[in-house]
């Protein structure tokens, strides 16, 4: 697809991209991210034992091996190494759709942070199955009534954010709890935020990384150990 030339630039955005084995995928998300020209991709990898490293290489980008464990501190370490304005992440499986990466960044300027939700207006993800459905229904609803979070999808992590928040909040979240950490602790703080829709494609390749049970549990855990 082409952009429109008066789509706004993402040449001040640092867009992180965390991977484990993800050589089926990696290429085509990456292939699919060149017309947006953003300012930055950092990947960051899980120890990845196929050629995610050696695909990544043919590509303008900034590569670097995990230190510690857990997809959230994947995360915070490509976070902690950007250097652009405003921050994005999304998954390497080809299932997140960069034309959201447009949208928010036509609503950042007037927020603070910009999160996308797979669920906004009734909508589903093609990734869910009962029992991911339901979870994340119930995670979302329990993410609004403890802390008041105005968001309709607590576990899709596709947010924008400008880099100054970090000065006032710390993300301190080693797993997926960091997909509610941050919405919660923006919410706490008073900054200003919003929610787009951004529907979720098949993944292109690959299986999940995601066990609905075990990593659920540790979300579940986690949210009650995030300082408000």
């Amino acid at each position: 697809m082409k952009l429109n030339n008066s789509q706004l630039s993402l040449n001040d955005v640092s867009l992180v991209i965390a991977t484990l084995n993800e050589e089926e995928s990696i290429d085509y998300v990456l292939d699919e991210l060149k017309q947006y020209e953003i300012g930055e991709i950092i990947i960051v990898d899980g120890n990845s034992t196929d050629r995610t490293k050696e695909i990544a290489s043919n590509y303008n980008l900034n590569f670097i091996t995990q230190e510690k464990k857990g997809w959230g501190n994947a995360v915070k370490e490509g976070i902690s190494i950007s250097t652009k304005q405003y921050i994005s992440y999304m998954d390497a499986d080809g299932s997140y759709n960069p034309t959201a990466l447009h949208e928010m960044k036509s609503l950042i300027s007037s927020n603070d942070v910009v999160f996308c939700s797979r669920y906004k207006g009734g909508e589903k993800s093609p990734d869910d199955t009962f029992i991911r459905a339901i979870g994340n229904k119930l995670f979302t609803k329990f993410v609004q009534l403890k802390f008041g979070c105005k968001i309709t999808d607590s576990l899709f992590f596709y947010p924008m954010f400008n880099r100054d928040i970090l000065n006032h909040i710390s993300l301190d979240s080693e797993d997926f709890t960091l997909c509610v950490e941050l919405p919660v602790k923006v919410h706490n703080k008073n900054f200003k935020y919003t929610e787009i829709l951004s529907k979720e494609r098949i993944r292109y390749a690959g299986k999940t990384k995601v066990n609905a049970f075990v990593d659920g549990f540790k979300i579940f855990k986690g949210i009650f150990s995030i300082i408000e």
